[in-house]
Order: C-alpha cells, then sequence, then structure tokens
C-alpha cells in the first residue's frame, strides 16, 4: 500500500497505516474508529508447556475417549464428553463430532479427577488444563474439558504500551477470545519490572492452574489462588489490607461487590488489571441487566461520574486482531456520548490460516469488506 509507513517507533517488521491521511475513514462498525493501523510480523511464540502435562490430561479420559485424545491434545482445544451423546472435540481448524454412548458409570470417571469446586469447575495441579461440569440428578452429566497451553510470546506485539502502562489495564472481548492466554504473558512483561508487587488474584485458579504448586508460567508475580469465584471479593479485600499490592489482577470480573472491591482497591491506588466478557465498550457501558463493570468504567444513572478503573484497553477481536484503547477515559466519554471510542487496530500476521470460532458475523463482513484498506502491505 502506497501509504504505508515505517513504525515511528521503530520496532522491526512493523507497518502502520494513518487512514485519515490517505482520505479514508476506517471504523469496526459498532465499536471503534481506527486512528491508526499497525501490521506485525508473526510473533515469536514459545510453547513452555511439558509433554507431562498433557500425559496427565490424557490418562483423565474415559477408555472409550482415549483413541480419540491421545497424542492429539496438543492440537486439541476443547473436549466435550455428554452422557449418552456424541463426543465432541474442537480443534484449531475444525469442530468434529464423533458418535458415542458413554454411561453413567463412565462419566463418573471424571469426578475421580479431584473434588468439584461450587462453581463446577476443577483444575489439574502443576497444569493449566481446566474442566467443567453439569450433573443431572447428582450424577455427572456433562463434562467440558478445555486444554491450555502455556505460550508466551502472545503480548509482545503489545509490549511498548504495556512497558508504559501507568494507569491498570482492561483486557476484553467475546468469550474464547484467549483474554487468558493474553494475561497469562502481559504479567511477564508488567512483572520485569513490578516484579512480586504484580498480585495475580486467580479467580478460579485459570491462571497459573490449580493446587497449590503453580504453573511455571507464573515467573515472578505473587499469586493468590483463590479456586472459587464466591470467595473472591474477601480475598482481594484481604490482599488489599494485608499487602498493600502495586498492582492487583483479576481474572473474570463477573460480580458487582467484585467490580466494588477492585474500584476500592483502585482508590487506594493499586493499579489494577482486569479481564471482562464484552465485544464492545457500548456493550460493556450499556449492559443494565447486572451493571457489573459500572464501578470500574466509574458511571452511575446520569452517566460518568470519573475515571475508569484502568488507563489502557486492550480488544482481542479474534486470533491476531485486536484494538488498543490508548485512553480508556476519553473512550468512555466518547462512548456515552454517543459516538465510536477512538482505537489502534493491531494486526498480526499468522503463520497459519485458520478462523477464530468467537469472530462475528458483522466483524467478518466488515474486514472483508474492508481488506483494500487492510490488507498487508506490500
Amino acid at each position: 500500500m502506497s501509504d504505508a509507513r515505517p513504525d515511528p517507533y521503530g520496532r522491526e517488521g512493523v507497518t502502520v497505516v494513518i487512514p485519515a491521511e490517505s482520505g479514508a475513514q476506517a471504523v469496526v462498525p459498532g465499536v471503534a474508529r481506527l486512528s491508526r493501523i499497525e501490521y506485525h510480523p508473526p510473533a515469536l511464540i514459545l510453547d513452555l508447556s511439558a509433554d507431562e502435562e498433557f500425559d496427565r490430561l490424557e490418562r483423565l479420559f474415559p477408555p472409550k475417549v482415549q483413541p480419540y485424545v491421545t497424542g492429539r491434545l496438543r492440537e486439541i482445544e476443547e473436549v466435550r464428553m455428554i452422557a449418552h451423546g456424541p463426543l465432541e472435540v474442537l480443534y484449531r481448524h475444525a469442530h468434529v463430532l464423533y458418535p458415542m454412548d458413554l454411561t453413567r458409570e463412565e462419566m463418573a470417571l471424571l469426578d475421580s479427577v479431584g473434588q468439584w469446586r461450587r462453581d463446577g469447575r476443577l483444575g489439574i495441579e502443576g497444569t493449566l488444563h481446566r474442566l467443567a461440569r453439569e450433573a443431572t440428578y447428582g450424577h455427572t452429566s456433562v463434562v467440558t474439558v478445555r486444554v491450555a497451553r502455556a505460550y508466551l510470546g502472545v503480548a509482545e506485539p503489545f509490549r511498548l504500551w504495556l512497558e508504559d502502562a501507568r494507569d491498570g489495564l482492561f483486557l476484553f472481548g467475546v468469550a474464547g477470545s484467549g483474554k487468558t492466554a493474553m494475561m497469562r504473558d502481559a504479567n511477564r512483561i508488567l512483572a520485569e519490572a513490578l516484579g512480586g508487587r504484580l498480585f495475580v488474584n486467580d479467580s478460579s485458579n485459570e491462571v497459573y492452574g490449580d493446587g497449590y504448586r503453580p504453573h511455571k508460567l507464573m515467573g515472578l508475580a505473587t499469586r493468590i489462588p483463590i479456586g472459587d469465584p464466591a470467595r473472591q471479593t474477601d480475598t482481594l479485600n484481604r490482599v488489599l489490607k494485608n499487602f498493600q499490592p502495586r498492582w492487583m489482577e483479576v481474572d473474570e470480573v463477573s460480580t458487582l461487590t467484585d467490580a466494588r472491591s477492585i474500584a476500592y482497591a483502585r482508590a487506594r491506588e493499586a493499579r489494577v488489571v482486569l479481564t471482562f466478557h464484552a465485544g464492545s465498550l457500548h456493550e460493556a457501558y450499556h449492559e443494565q441487566e447486572e451493571r457489573t463493570l459500572w464501578p470500574l468504567i466509574q458511571r452511575n444513572e446520569q452517566g460518568l461520574t470519573g475515571r475508569p478503573a484502568a488507563g489502557l484497553g486492550i480488544q482481542l477481536l479474534s486470533r491476531g486482531e485486536y484494538l488498543v484503547f490508548e485512553n480508556m477515559a476519553r473512550a468512555f466519554e466518547e462512548v456515552a456520548a454517543g459516538r465510536l471510542p477512538e482505537a489502534v487496530y493491531v494486526r498480526v500476521a499468522q503463520d497459519a490460516k485458520w478462523g477464530h470460532r468467537e469472530r462475528v458475523e458483522e466483524w467478518v463482513r466488515w474486514a472483508d469488506a474492508a481488506e483494500p484498506l487492510l490488507s498487508a502491505p506490500s
């Protein structure tokens, strides 16, 4: 593209387009208007997961399921087992259903993995894998296994912003967009400067795994395993009072009481790193049912009442496609005024071509229509 230019920050292989300079107007419909478009080369991503982590998980599946997952777990993202229903296996590139009839006794084998928590979840100590369960008349009837990998490098394209972050970070996107994986690697970059002053409050023990022994990916941060979202508010308040953390991280802000505790921590000068589910800042701002994020946005029925709990926001659109909101206070002001907030669009080239399962139809249609503008420069 003729209007592409080298990166002004000197990042190797990065090229930049300023839409306004070419007379173009670039927006993600209903989500953001783009002040800048950045194209990044494929990030060097290392999988630090040990073979033992997958071997341990493999042995937990019922014998009838094992032939379908043995030797394949590094390529699998999710496995769902249903009593007297099909076996579902989600790969990066495909969603495969296998005819199967798992009996109540075979489903009960999954109960031997450990003690299911009140939120229906369970982890495996020393790994990042997670199991979720539902029961019918007290018997396990549905189990989903999220196969996790310890990726190092996914946050590197955002190092410039993370190193400069002084006022907290929001990470958000739809379910399954990769927020937790991004958070783990963002922790690594933040902890280079903060060390143990970064306290990771692990709501469901998904960030660094279940049990007493955390995953080796934890690095320099201080981990506070919570394990049950019902205990999160009390734990957050205790950590704040006893340790006076400089930075606090919370994965999955899901209740209003959690949000109030985090807002209180921010008022006491603790910077916060948060993940939450939202398809846009507009969606988060205008959510009326639970109003879960209102204390973090700093709004009430009349509108904004102050600055949000974090100054930087990163939205995960799909694999390799992101929006960076460099000024969250200004972004929410624009949302409150009925305008699209300004963001930087970041596209990270992928070594393999594949579609993300949570990618919304509107975004696909927009990306197709905008391809002449957003295609990587030659």
